[in-house]
């Protein structure tokens, strides 16, 4: 019985060993292989029953529990089921008492296994070799005692006839057939990640943006991944076994050789960058060579990695030319042109070398923008860009820092100083002639000049921004000088402007601190009586100071900063016209106050003035507007807009300064006017000079005929004011009457009138 029963086992182990021949489709979990899986293991259960061991007539024993419970724990519960079917329609097929028993061991053996097979699962345990046996014991104690209730069989019968080598025998098998489908398992698992690594590997070389070489030792190509088969100088397959040198040009390849070898000695990465020819045209690439940990069919071997670098190059130079050059004229920039000066100054130190930096403005070049429009602006640049070029040497620069400045920088220069000097004039006289022939743009004949800055270098040391600062300093002092020449730096423009600068923080300051205030000049009518008076400005200088009016004014436009000049101006009159509506004495008072350009004509202006009366509680027809005649030539239809906005609110208006802008009589009719002030230019040469007379005489006319008041400034003498008297005038301010007073002066002066 006993030897039956190993028989039996051994023949189990060879039948299950065919599953082998499944194992291609055993762990992949597909439909087709736990079907075939299951056919398989219920064949190998039918031939065991072909073979058993007779307990007793109808009574079988054999292996079919092992094999079905393994299906189970392995196959998993299609593959289990179809094999206990199988098994259990040949055994109903073979009949006999014992086939009903027999089909129950049949679902016992694949229901252990399922049972099995979820418990290790949930537990995260694998099956190994001592489990399978007590798992084999415990089924096949089991499989007796269904055994035993076979009719005519007893318990004690069949644990005689079989009991422990019985157990034994088929908890043994059961760890060896279980141990061997592990295997087929593992085999099986190991060859599918295998797969899927190589895939994976492929699938990742395929999608390098370039060239991928395996290479040996002696720069044979082993193999060439790609997708980007027109970056290979030759076709891949003609590529393969031969030398780096032969695939290559001469120098390409020797260089890679080269490479190669410093790789294989060094075990350093090397990088390699070359130019080919390739079927998509010449293109620049860059390799990585880097050598192999494990040799290759016995030989040393690298792996290259070729990225094509030419985009990458030609963004490069790019974005180099974007820094270093300017984009309409393709000249040097800033940047560039400070370099090659510290440059030159460093040679200059050494080696006691010459050299000058010009800084060249085109005169009025904001006209040709405002009249023929940007692209002729353009256009005018970029010649005279090629202008400035033909005139130097290829050693100089010519560079442009935007706008219409541009540089000159001159290298070696003749080794004297005063040869030097001559030299660099003879270079910016050529520049003015050459830059003041005419231009031809869009078909017109246009002219310009330019103002230039000179600056030597060389005998002593300088920094680049020192004498950049200089030749800017010299540009800006032949623009005072009347344009279209040429100034060399000389020690008293740092000076003056040292001091302009000194003058500016200072003006910034007070502007900040609101340390500005005003004064009060009285306007009187022909009967003597006070009308009002005009608000002037006055700064007192930290140092200096009474700064007079003329100096900071003009220092404010020059930095911008008259427009909040203006509005501080503005906010202290409103809060004076607010203080005299509640005075008797000065309820009938007007106070002028002067608008300058840059606030008349910035944007907001309107609803600004209209928030400060709201704020301060200023009455609006008492204040009233100077603008000179002048700035009505700017825009002359933005300020009719602007005046009507303002006009509308009860604000009133009176030209300044009138008679010396040349105003057109068809748009002071347009104007929202209330008054006309004659300049003390006519004003002071009356009643002797006949011309000045004249133009008195004439305004007031117009101003008759406008419907106009009049108010003549400068009136310093009884004889002017007799004169203006006697031509119709019924206005005076002027020294004759009263100065600029401060404020309370100013509400003496009126309790005097009272």
């Amino acid at each position: 019985m006993l030897l039956d029963l190993i028989r039996t086992t051994a023949l189990l182990l060879a039948l299950c060993m065919l599953l082998g021949v499944n194992q291609r489709f055993w762990a992949s979990g597909s439909l087709q292989a736990r079907l075939g899986a299951g056919l398989i293991f219920g064949l190998i259960c039918v031939a065991g029953m072909m073979m058993p061991v007779t307990l007793a007539p109808g009574v079988i024993v054999d292996p079919r529990s092992v094999v079905l419970s393994l299906a189970s724990l392995f196959g998993g519960p299609l593959t289990g089921a179809l094999a206990g079917l199988i098994a259990a329609g040949y055994r109903i097929a073979l009949g006999g008492g014992g086939a009903a028993i027999g089909v129950t061991v049949i679902v016992i053996a694949v229901a252990s296994g399922l049972f099995y097979r979820g418990t290790l699962r949930s537990l995260g345990a694998s099956k190994a070799p001592l489990g399978l046996f007590a798992f084999g014991v415990v089924l096949h104690f089991i499989t007796l005692l269904m055994i035993s209730q076979v009719p005519g069989q007893s318990m004690a019968s069949v644990f005689e006839a079989l009991g422990l080598p019985y157990l034994l025998v088929m908890g043994a098998g059961t760890a060896l057939v279980g141990m061997l489908l592990l295997d087929i398992e593992r085999r099986r698992a190991t060859q599918l990640a295998l797969q899927k690594s190589e895939a994976r590997l492929r699938a990742i070389t395929a999608a390098l943006p370039d060239l991928l070489f395996l290479i040996d030792e002696d720069g044979r190509f082993l193999e060439v991944i790609t997708s980007r088969h027109e970056l290979l100088h030759t076709p891949a397959a003609s590529v393969i076994g031969r030398r780096f040198d032969e695939v290559l040009p001469e120098a390409e390849g020797a260089a890679g050789l080269a490479a190669i070898t410093r790789a294989l000695d060094t075990g350093e990465r090397q990088t390699l960058e070359y130019t080919l020819s390739t079927a998509a045209g010449a293109r620049d690439f860059r390799a990585s060579i880097q050598a192999l940990d494990h040799a290759l069919d016995g030989q040393r071997a690298v792996v290259a990695l070729v990225q094509d670098v030419t985009q990458a190059r030609a963004s490069e130079a790019e974005i180099r030319n974007l820094a270093f050059y300017d984009p309409l004229t393709s000249l040097p920039n800033r940047r560039l042109l400070t370099e090659r000066l510290e440059h030159a100054l460093g040679d200059g130190s050494r080696g006691g070398a010459h050299g000058a930096l010009m800084f060249i403005d085109l005169d009025d070049f904001k006209n040709i923008n405002d009249v023929y429009g940007h692209q002729a602006g353009d256009l005018l640049l970029r010649e005279t860009a090629t202008r400035l070029r033909a005139i130097v040497r290829e050693t100089d620069t010519v560079a442009r820092f935007g706008g219409d400045e541009f540089v000159i920088l001159l290298e070696h220069l003749p080794q004297g100083k005063r040869e030097a000097v001559a030299a660099a004039d003879q270079v910016a006289a050529k520049i003015l002639t050459r830059l003041g022939a005419p231009y031809r743009i869009g078909g017109r004949q246009q002219t310009t000049t330019a103002s230039i800055g000179l600056v030597m270098f060389g005998d002593r040391p300088y920094t680049a921004e020192e004498l950049m600062q200089r030749a800017d300093l010299s540009m800006y002092e032949s623009k005072r000088s009347g344009k279209n020449t040429v100034r060399s730096f000389d020690p008293a423009m740092q000076s003056s402007l040292s001091e302009r600068m000194r003058a500016q923080a200072a003006l910034r300051a007070s502007l900040e601190n609101r340390e500005f205030f005003l004064h009060y000049q009285p306007q009187f009518d022909r009967e003597g009586r006070i009308t009002g008076a005009e608000a002037l400005l006055r700064w007192t200088h930290p140092r200096e100071g009474a700064v007079p009016p003329f100096q900071f004014i003009k220092l404010a436009e020059q930095m911008g900063m008259m427009p909040e000049l203006g509005r501080q101006a503005m906010e202290m009159a409103c809060r004076t016209l607010a203080g005299w509506a509640a005075d008797p004495r000065l309820q009938s008072c007007s106070l002028a106050v002067n608008v300058s350009p840059a606030q008349l004509y910035q944007s907001g202006f309107v609803d600004e003035v209209s928030a400060l009366l709201v704020q301060t509680g200023a009455p609006a027809e008492r204040l009233k507007l100077e603008i000179t005649e002048s700035l009505l030539l700017s825009d002359i239809e933005q300020a009719i807009t602007a005046m009507k906005q303002l006009r509308a609110m009860g604000i009133r208006f009176s030209i300044d300064d009138f008679g010396t802008g040349y105003s057109s009589l068809s748009y002071l009719q347009q104007l929202p006017l209330d008054e006309l002030k004659i300049d003390r230019v006519f004003v002071r040469d009356l009643p002797d000079n006949a011309s000045s007379l004249a133009i008195v005489r004439t305004i007031m006319a117009l101003a008759d005929a406008l419907s106009l008041r009049v108010i003549a400034e400068g009136v310093e003498t009884h004889a002017q004011h007799t004169c203006l008297l006697d031509n119709g005038c019924d206005g005076f301010q002027g020294y004759l009457f009263a100065r600029p007073e401060e404020g309370h002066a100013f509400t003496a002066r009126l309790g005097k009138f009272a």
